[in-house]
């Protein structure tokens, strides 16, 4: 199946800005206002329910969480499920928000340290409920260093830190910074009821709600302020966006499957705040669940019939590339209305690809929702028309680089662009000169400006980087606008988006700094020089991919150039390559896909010595550098492709066993992971084989069927390097392989007292048979 490429896209304005079916919602001044609402229209309809680790298809348990009477649970892996109604949550945020009205006062910060599960969604509202600015940060890591939690708890200010009892008794507090233990941490779980005449805090749209801080800069984190107001606008355009109606229809119609992490903006504000604000019901997964085993996010989307549901690109290229047409033929999609897909570069590639995939599954292509948006403008900033399929526009390459959008000929290289629809209703999207922010015509290629209610108040106690991109004004055109970043044009209306203005790296969703990654490498060694991070459409090169892989055509991947001290010798350099793929990936959890050492002195850089990243790029693509090695990933990981047979244990010693695991690991590795491993790296760690976080949750799911033992997704970041993993995992094989032992023991003297009864009745009576057999 293929998408149509579409260049007669309609002149007329996108249905976004003028739905007749979808009525429009009552105004409320909070969410504090819009969860009680919610909470006294639907009282014990389920709000969201949480599938905690496990297959879709496994239930262990149905039962709601108690009122704040008793001590909420503990989501933890497993394969159950955790309900939370709308009266459960309303209670669990005054429960929540009540202690901290009495630590805190309005507008101050609390930290939001959470696993995945639905004790942040209740610890988000409690903060509301309280006046306290939520400030979601990433959920930790069990004893381990939590640096960018402190960052964002230092820029914030925080001076409390909300998390479960769980994950709190799993930090080492000895390994955390001043800043980490200098926070009053609090377990929300274990709070007692709210007094019965506690009042939640009467909060307006003007007050500030959140502090979305974005992925970028690990050093300098953002944050940015987003009010009540900024919410409701942006959740009642993604409501008219997605076409749904105000109230739930028969089946759950506006039922959705999440799996994004709630610090994510797209994860708290489309898979949970978005679900509470049109009363549907929503289900949630952890991340690690769908980055172990993808099957599991569409799985759930068959199972509960979800017809809203979505990710960022790279995650619809996993689907596609860890599925077989088993996996595909057991899967009924037909009921997902709305695919959206945003937060990365979109590729016309990999929608084909997924819809190609699943047609057999009975999903409509028409479903995919392309859509842009950013943490500044809240959320969604421009979306299409539900209705339509999704617009592909083929463009010529050299024009566009030109910064010109012209529609490819035959004849001409050309590059197939996603459209991004138009801004919301109340909303706008400009495209301006980066400099004079002058508008541009349709098809000339220039920033985009955005406007409108859902744009926030700019960057939380960043007074000047504030001042440089909000409230600006843009000769004859109404209004404050706000510079994203991103570069785009538009086509008879439809906005495509093309780029960045500056040199935000985006991988899988996930925003990455250059200049971090520059300075990582160049700590990996004092051999290692300033240098250029990047990031390339890796699949655009079919030199570089595997062509059986489909959907990896234009995935972006990290390129790293450094330069390196002329002392360094030849031998010596490929060690160098290893320190900073190590470095790059502790440090970042990404691994880059190219490293290339240059000489001194060569790294293009301006007149004032600042680094010309796109040249860079350039000169890498064309093979114009001065390289004296370079590295790279020469085969992409393998598309569909079946894992090495699972080793046989039955019968092993926990040392045979360990090695028969550990050459499957080590096969593994080779085939699916683009390492070049041998029997030497089983005591290297992890991260200096290269292997990056989310192909080690990948390795944790394919262990789990390879050996038939439940396995956190964590596993290779517990036991780091192939021997131990393989050791810890006979071990914990060793009572599944005893108990199948005694099984067949069992089976076999059964089998013997069988054959002994048969011939002792031959012996007996007709009555003495019948006697014996009929006894207890």
């Amino acid at each position: 199946m293929r998408l149509p490429a579409r260049t007669d896209l309609p002149t007329t304005p996108a249905v976004t800005t003028s739905l007749t079916d979808t009525p429009a919602r009552p105004r409320f001044a909070s969410l504090v206002e819009l969860l009680s609402w919610q909470a006294a229209r639907h009282d014990d309809a389920i709000a969201f329910r949480y599938i905690d680790g496990g297959d879709a298809g496994e239930v262990s348990s149905a039962q709601g969480l108690p009122t704040p009477s008793s001590p909420a649970p503990v989501s933890a892996p497993g394969g159950g499920e955790t309900l939370l109604t709308f009266s459960e949550l309303d209670l669990r945020a005054r429960a929540i928000g009540a202690e901290l009205a009495q630590r805190l006062r309005p507008g101050d910060r609390a930290l939001l340290v959470y696993p995945p599960g639905l004790e942040f969604i209740s610890a988000f509202f409690g903060c509301l409920y309280a006046g306290v600015v939520a400030t979601p940060a990433t959920y930790p890591k069990p004893r381990r260093p939590l640096p960018r939690m402190s960052r964002i708890a230092e820029d914030s200010g925080a001076a409390v830190a909300l998390t479960t009892s769980q994950t709190l008794a799993t930090i080492d507090f000895d390994q955390q910074d001043a800043t980490a233990r200098s926070l009053a941490w609090l377990a929300t779980d274990d709070l007692p009821a709210a007094d019965a005449g506690w009042r939640p805090h009467d909060a307006g749209a003007g007050d500030l709600a959140f502090l979305q801080y974005t992925s970028g800069s690990t050093s300098e984190p953002k944050g940015v302020m987003v009010t009540h107001g900024n919410l409701l606008a942006n959740l009642e355009a993604i409501r008219v966006a997605f076409g749904l109606g105000t109230e739930p229809t028969a089946g759950d119609a506006n039922a959705g499957v999440f799996w994004l992490p709630a610090y994510h903006d797209m994860g708290l504000i489309g898979g949970v705040l978005t679900p509470l604000y049109v009363g549907g019901p929503s289900v949630l997964m952890p991340p690690p669940s769908f980055l172990q085993r993808p099957l599991r996010w569409l799985e759930a989307v068959d199972r509960f019939k979800a017809t809203i549901s979505g990710a960022p690109d790279f995650a619809y290229r996993l689907c596609v590339d860890r599925t077989n047409e088993d996996d595909r033929g057991r899967l009924d999609l037909s009921a997902w209305r709305v695919a959206f897909c945003g937060a990365e570069p979109i590729h016309a590639a990999t929608l084909t690809a997924f819809a190609d995939a699943f047609s057999g599954a009975g999903f409509n292509p028409s479903a995919f929702y392309p859509c842009y948006g950013l943490a500044e403008a809240t959320l969604l900033a421009a979306g299409p028309d539900w209705r339509q399929p999704p617009s592909i526009l083929s463009v010529d390459r050299a024009e566009l680089r030109a910064g010109h959008a012209v529609v490819a000929s035959a004849d001409r290289p050309a590059q197939e662009l996603v459209g991004c629809g138009r801004a919301p209703r109340g909303h706008g999207v400009l495209v301006a000169d980066p400099e004079s922010l002058t508008p541009r015509g349709e098809q000339a290629v220039g920033e985009l400006l955005v406007r409108g209610p859902s744009v926030t108040g700019g960057y939380w106690r960043r007074d000047a980087e504030t001042a440089e991109s909000f409230g600006l004004t843009v000769p004859g055109e109404p209004g404050a606008w706000m510079r994203t970043g991103d570069l785009g044009f538009t086509y008879r209306g439809e906005l495509f988006v093309t780029g960045r203005v500056k040199d935000v790296i985006i991988v899988r969703g996930r925003n990455y700094y250059p200049q971090d990654i520059e300075q990582t490498a160049e700590a990996a060694d004092p051999a290692v020089l300033p240098g250029a991070a990047f990031s390339v459409e890796w699949g655009a090169d079919p030199d570089r991919v595997d062509p059986d892989r489909a959907a990896a055509a234009g995935e972006e991947r990290l390129v790293l150039v450094c330069q390196i001290d002329r002392s360094c010798r030849d031998g010596s350099r490929p060690a160098l390559v290893d320190a900073i793929r190590r470095a790059v990936l502790t440090e970042h959890e990404i691994d880059p896909a190219a490293v290339v050492l240059i000489r001194q002195g060569s790294l293009p850089v301006t007149s004032s010595g600042k680094v010309q990243r796109s040249l860079c790029r350039d000169r890498y693509q064309a093979g114009e550098l001065t390289t004296l090695h370079a590295w790279q990933a020469t085969t992409a990981k393998a598309a569909g492709r079946a894992a090495p047979a699972p080793p046989e244990l039955a019968g092993l010693s926990i040392e045979a066993a360990a090695e028969r695991i550990e050459e499957w690991m080590l096969e593994w590795l080779v085939d699916r992971a683009d390492l070049e491993v041998t029997a030497s790296d089983r005591d290297r760690p992890f991260a200096e084989l290269g292997l990056d976080s989310l192909t080690a949750v990948e390795l944790s799911g394919e262990l789990e069927q390879a050996i038939a033992v439940p396995l956190p997704p964590i596993i290779a970041w517990n036991h780091p390097t192939p021997a131990a993993l393989a050791r810890y995992l006979a071990e914990q094989s060793r009572p599944a392989a005893d108990a199948a032992a005694d099984a067949a023991t069992r089976a076999a003297d059964g089998d013997a007292d069988i054959e002994a009864l048969l011939a002792d009745i031959e012996n007996l009576t007709d009555e003495e048979a019948r006697r014996l057999l009929s006894e207890e």
